[in-house]
């Protein structure tokens, strides 16, 4: 390659605004940082168990690209039982977090399509993904009082007017706010009376206390919607970067051979931790959801407290912020510690991870 691509294609990298786009940290980088995309958690001893003694038994090669089997099984069981969905190990890509599934769904999804649809606020990390190559992406009007989801009126437009593929979040990377059933039922119909896909990330949804609504479930659309989902959050895994794309089996390959060429794939060590991490998932998740409802709470009033509005969310945990009529010194004060909402799409918001510590950085 000559010194004149090299400059080039370096020049053309700093230019890519999307590219350059800043993402929340997987996980907290130090005892004050809020703004982390996941809550932190001990890990379990038998999940170090079962890393250690995978490596131990030589496992440390070359795995099938997709993941290994139990692992795929689990996940598809998982989704399944959490989702109403029908996944089988055959739907199911292991993916190095979930930015990884972002960028194989997004490229090589997309590539099926002359555009896609992509809310106005959404995961930086989208942005990230789609700056990759230019493309006809259209922009989802965002409702602010429902925690910053795309209106169903908007995306119906949209896809009347030719948008085949969505990228939709529910719950919302930055607010948690979940669609209702009505209004997944209303994006299912839709989808499925203009033939139109989604990329539907669900990584948040294990943190919703009570149900929680998929698209996936409908019958009507599983041959037409890829799921995102991080891997058994709130196990301590989120700084071994697990992820994980459902999606119909048709739309595997194209995936499948990118993911090669990008890493050969998930290391497998790691793999047989999480595997670990979804037999012993359900002994403390309920514990934790009450934990952080409990934690949620106290920011909630902290945040009243401070003269700051609240966005519409569901999602445990995680707390998107707003300066109420007086709120704007508290707001200034959380841009050091939270996540900026302006990398979302939202410049007036900020994001805290919900923890025992979170409300100091609102005292």
């Amino acid at each position: 390659m000559s010194s004149a691509t090299k400059a080039f294609m370096l020049n053309w990298h700093i230019a890519n605004r999307a590219l350059n786009t800043p993402l929340p940290p997987q996980t907290a980088r130090h005892r004050a940082d809020f703004s982390a995309d996941e809550i932190a958690g001990p890990l379990d001893e038998r999940i170090i168990a079962a890393a250690s003694e995978a490596m131990e038994a030589g496992q440390t090669h070359y795995v099938d690209v997709p993941g290994i089997g139990p692992l795929r099984e689990a996940l598809a069981d998982y989704l399944n039982g959490a989702c109403g969905s029908a996944f089988g190990s055959g739907n199911i890509i292991v993916t190095a977090g979930v930015q990884e599934a972002r960028f194989l769904t997004i490229q090589k999804i997309g590539e099926m399509f002359d555009s896609i649809g992509v809310p106005e606020v959404a995961h930086p990390g989208v942005q990230k993904a789609l700056g990759v190559r230019r493309r006809n992406v259209v922009s989802l009007p965002a409702d602010g009082a429902r925690g910053y989801l795309p209106t169903i009126d908007g995306i119906a437009a949209a896809v009347t007017d030719g948008c085949r593929l969505l990228y939709l979040e529910s719950p919302s990377r930055l607010s948690g706010a979940a669609y209702s059933a009505d209004e997944v039922a209303a994006i299912s119909q839709i989808v499925n009376e203009h033939e139109a896909a989604v990329i539907w990330d669900q990584g948040l949804s294990v943190w919703i206390d009570g149900a929680y609504n998929s698209l996936t479930a409908h019958e009507s659309t599983p041959t037409r919607v890829a799921a995102l989902s991080d891997g058994w959050p709130g196990m301590g895994l989120s700084s071994w970067f697990l992820g994980a794309i459902a999606a119909p089996e048709e739309w595997m390959p194209s995936m499948q051979s990118q993911k090669q060429i990008m890493a050969i794939c998930t290391a497998t060590a790691t793999q047989f931790a999480a595997l670990e991490a979804g037999q012993i998932y359900n002994e403390s998740h309920a514990e934790r959801l009450a934990q952080l409802a409990r934690q949620r709470e106290g920011l909630l009033q902290a945040a009243a407290a401070a003269n700051l509005e609240v966005v519409a969310g569901g999602a445990l945990n995680i707390i998107a912020l707003r300066a109420g009529a007086s709120g704007e010194a508290a707001l200034d004060k959380l841009r050091e510690s939270g996540a900026d909402g302006g990398d979302f799409g939202a410049p007036d918001t900020i994001r805290l991870t919900v923890s025992n510590s979170t409300a100091t950085a609102l005292g």
